[in-house]
């Protein structure tokens, strides 16, 4: 069984600290983040969008079975355990058009991965 967290870090230090020791603690395989800290580098399987936003970071020597040939804004994505996840984060900044077109990227790249897990921060709060 996959043990799978997702968390909005907010750009916060102590925040990311707790979650390191909350993974291995609760020995979590999979975390899905948004607005990170900081970046973790290897030995970490950490995989990043474009804008530095959206994470998954894998444990426990999972492996990661597939990832995206090209890094995206805003959005990223990885196989595990065969199950495809997605992290997003649209940020408030974004236009109507310009969060339509993030939309489209992510069913464009989702298409056909399966079983699959999409999760993230939307700003559906906002009112544009």
């Amino acid at each position: 069984m996959m043990r799978i967290l997702q968390l909005d870090v907010n750009h916060c230090e102590t925040t990311q600290d707790l979650l390191c020791d909350t993974i291995s603690r609760l020995r979590i395989d999979v975390a899905i983040l948004r607005v990170q800290y900081k970046n973790l580098d290897p030995p970490n399987a950490w995989l990043v969008d474009a804008d530095g936003q959206a994470a998954i970071w894998v444990q426990g020597g999972i492996l990661v079975q597939e990832r995206p040939a090209r890094v995206h804004p805003y959005f990223t994505w990885a196989r595990i355990g065969g199950i495809f996840f997605f992290s997003v984060y649209a940020p408030p900044r974004l236009s109507g058009i310009e969060f339509s077109v993030l939309l489209a990227n992510i069913t464009e790249e989702a298409r056909g991965k399966r079983p699959l897990v999409i999760a993230g921060d939307f700003n559906a709060w906002s009112t544009e």
